[in-house]
């Protein structure tokens, strides 16, 4: 839809914002056709108005080519009659001889009379500019004087040499040699006049504007004597058929004045005074580009200084602005290209930028300077792509720095020197967390210094993806030395678990960090670089790649937790090795009271060594592990030590289970529950003991039990396979292999649904068992 309809479609929305609108159809109408009615009357008087003007103007073209033309004609007409008059005169020819004589041996006395008096002229001439001693910011008195008397010896010169044009080279020589000295302080007073055109604004800061008005003068005088020369050429060259009869013996006035292009070399002039400026500029500032651009304030100033004073000395048609515009942008173009490079670093884009977009404000904006007199654009139009350039070079050193930071963390966590870092509250923590995260900040305000949404979500990408990287890393790097240790423990460095639950704390910190960037940064900081829906897409965007980080902390910390409880149960291994065997039996202890009461202590080797080392480990979790983790470390080891236990049933070669192993397993129970809810909560615990207490009774059970308890297993535990149903089964001694396989056909013809369509929803510690 085009612009006409939208604009059409608003106004008409504003005109129908109500239901009771409607009403009003008609006369809304009326007052459209005759709003309408009286703009087609606006715009035909307007088209009448430019047709009769055009129409003048054409007609006054017509009449001119006409008067013209007539002139002409009369011209030859006037020839012609001059040449009939020298038939009416008697002895006219023999008259316009003399006369030619008389008017040569005038000239000739002229020539020879003036070159009499040059030396005298000259030696003046020389006085006057030592008076004014070469000083353009002093007031120079003589400039006028000097200019008009010269002008007057380079027109005698250039009216010399034309008529020396048909003499013999010796006679040009002979006249050059006498002009040499004139030439010599033509070239003098030249220097002073274009001395004063290279540095014109620092000679009118200087106060000096009577000599900026009179040397204007002498500019404004060459260049119109300049026009009237090219004007009598080219009238000459496009009338040749009238020049051929009119048989002109001599040029018209001015025809022998040579060009002296003194508007061109005033532009040059001020070219090479930008160049000067510019150049000095730089060399100040040989190698900190930065406070060059720091300093390029008078760029503006000199400008405006040129459009507000430099104009009221120098004539309008100069159009002095534009001169200084485009000697002034050209150089910052120059200056710019070799500013810009691939080697630029990422801070120095970004003010170079900057500087370019504050620049073209002002002069548009401000000084009113049009916007196609300022090309070629200072950065050739490549602003994005350099915005580009300076959030890949962020990325760059965010990615060199990060690996350096993460070469130097790895190492420390392999090598294992010295102990981690520990906070005030006696965590432990990595010394390099707090860097990675003060340098990430750093970056994202170095990407919201550059005023550009998207050079930000540049940079939070990549930050998301180093964290990520870090994070996978971390995984990788625990799990690696774990198993390192699992497999000969005596050959690497100690402090293990500290390093582990180092790490595990830092994911909690680095979550920390990175809800800290989207408050303050994304939320606050990048919210005033929000200017449209796409911005806000891209704030949101920025949100969600941080939370994704985020995230990956929380996953990581799980990660080192589930390690970590892998490496305490690596430990247990043989304990648990002996589960459900003849080794594993161990009788109450028996205790008789002063008062003669007899009381059984439930009692299990096996549980209690297992136990003594969960305690072991706690000893240094409690203090130095972040309490949340700890907490979810509780839990995983809750699961991983009920995993292990069921398991056991089918991994233990030569496990059985008699009535005996009831016994024993509630004497396990009566001292790993106790130690669980310790530090954690009873109820949950209780839940997950469910297995055992099911387990109890598979153990135990007939036929119907069977199938409740594996009912009871998939109510509590829906990922329960049936598989663990049948080995337990089959450990029992009470139980031959016929009565295992009648016992499982029975539960499977009862819980075919069960087994069928099982339930995934929720994933529990059974699900691990046979892993």
């Amino acid at each position: 839809m085009g612009e006409p309809a939208e604009s059409a479609i608003s106004s008409l929305a504003d005109l129908l914002r109500y239901p009771d609108d409607l009403a009003k159809i008609s006369s809304i109408k009326e007052r459209l056709v005759r709003d309408k009615a009286a703009i087609d009357l606006q715009l035909k008087s307007g088209v009448q108005t430019q047709l009769d003007i055009t129409k003048n103007g054409l007609k006054n073209l017509l009449d001119a080519k006409a008067l013209v033309g007539a002139l002409s004609s009369e011209l030859v007409n006037l020839h012609i009659f001059c040449a009939q008059a020298e038939k009416m005169v008697p002895g006219f020819s023999q008259i316009n001889r003399v006369s030619k004589v008389r008017r040569n041996f005038m000239a000739v006395e002229d020539v020879m009379r003036n070159l009499q008096e040059l030396p005298a002229k000259l030696n003046q001439m020389e006085a006057l500019i030592d008076a004014d001693g070469k000083d353009i910011f002093g007031p120079m008195t003589n400039f006028l004087t000097i200019h008009y008397e010269l002008s007057r010896l380079r027109d005698f010169r250039d009216q010399a040499m034309f008529q020396a044009a048909r003499s013999s080279e010796d006679a040009k020589r002979t006249l050059q040699k006498y002009f040499t000295r004139l030439d010599n302080v033509i070239q003098e007073f030249d220097d002073i006049v274009f001395d004063i055109a290279q540095n014109l604004l620092e000679v009118l800061r200087e106060g000096n504007s009577s000599l900026i008005v009179r040397w204007a003068k002498v500019i404004d005088l060459e260049e119109r004597l300049d026009t009237k020369v090219k004007i009598l050429k080219s009238a000459s060259e496009s009338h040749m058929e009238l020049a051929r009869h009119l048989s002109m013996s001599s040029q018209p006035t001015g025809m022998t004045r040579a060009l002296r292009n003194y508007d061109d070399r005033l532009t040059e002039c001020i070219k090479l005074g930008a160049k000067d400026v510019f150049r000095n500029c730089v060399s100040t500032f040989p190698d900190d580009p930065s406070t060059l651009l720091d300093n390029l304030y008078w760029v503006t100033r000199d400008i405006l200084f040129a459009k507000t004073d430099l104009t009221k000395c120098v004539p309008a048609n100069w159009k002095i602005t534009n001169r200084f515009v485009a000697a002034y942008h050209q150089e910052l173009y120059v200056l710019f290209k070799s500013l810009v490079s691939k080697d630029t670093e990422a801070g120095l884009l970004l003010k170079v930028v900057r500087w370019s977009q504050k620049y073209n404000d002002t002069l548009v904006k401000e000084l009113e300077i049009p916007q196609e007199q300022l090309t070629p654009p200072l950065l050739d139009g490549q602003e994005e792509e350099i915005l580009g350039d300076y959030m890949r070079l962020i990325c760059r050193k965010v990615d060199e720095w990060m690996t350096n930071l993460q070469k130097t963390e790895y190492n420390e966590f392999i090598e294992r020197v010295q102990a981690p870092d520990v906070d005030p509250e006696s965590k432990y923590g990595l010394a390099n967390t707090p860097i990675v995260f003060q340098m990430l900040n750093q970056q994202i305000n170095v990407g919201i210094d550059s005023d550009e949404i998207r050079v930000v979500a540049g940079v939070i990408h990549e930050c998301k993806r180093q964290l990520l990287v870090r994070q996978q890393k971390w995984i990788n790097v625990v799990r690696d030395e774990i198993q390192k240790s699992n497999s000969a423990m005596d050959e690497v460095p100690g402090g293990l678990l500290e390093y582990c639950i180092a790490v595990a704390n830092d994911q909690v910190r680095g979550a920390d960090y990175t809800e800290n960037i989207i408050t303050r940064q994304i939320n606050v900081n990048v919210d005033v670089l929000v200017h449209s829906d796409d911005d806000r897409n891209t704030q949101t965007r920025m949100v969600q790649e941080l939370e994704d980080a985020m995230d990956g902390f929380i996953a990581t910390a799980k990660s080192c937790m589930l390690e970590m409880v892998g490496m305490v149960m690596f430990d247990l291994q043989p304990s648990f090795a002996n589960l459900f065997k003849n080794s594993w039996y161990t009788s109450p202890v028996t205790t008789t009271a002063p008062d003669g009461t007899i009381t059984s202590t439930p009692a299990s080797l096996v549980i209690q060594e297992v136990v003594r080392t969960f305690e072991e480990y706690n000893s240094e979790l409690t203090e130095h592990f972040n309490p949340d983790l700890f907490q979810i470390y509780i839990d995983d080891l809750l699961e991983a030590t009920l995993v292990s236990y069921l398991s056991a049933i089918s991994k233990n070669k030569g496990a059985s289970l008699s009535a005996r192993s009831l016994d024993q397993i509630k004497s396990d129970v009566a001292i790993m529950y106790p130690f669980f809810t310790t530090f954690t909560d009873s109820e949950h615990v209780e839940s997950q003991f469910n297995g055992i207490e099911i387990f109890m009774g598979l153990a135990s059970s007939d036929k119907i039990g069977a199938i409740e308890g594996f009912r009871a297993l998939k109510e509590n535990f829906p990922d329960a396979p049936l598989k663990f149903v049948e080995d337990v089964l089959r450990a029992r001694e009470d139980l031959d292999s016929k009565s295992v396989k009648e016992y499982m056909e029975a539960v499977r013809s009862e819980c075919a649904s069960l087994i069928m369509n099982p339930t995934t929803d929720r994933r529990t510690y059974m699900s691990r068992l046979y892993i």
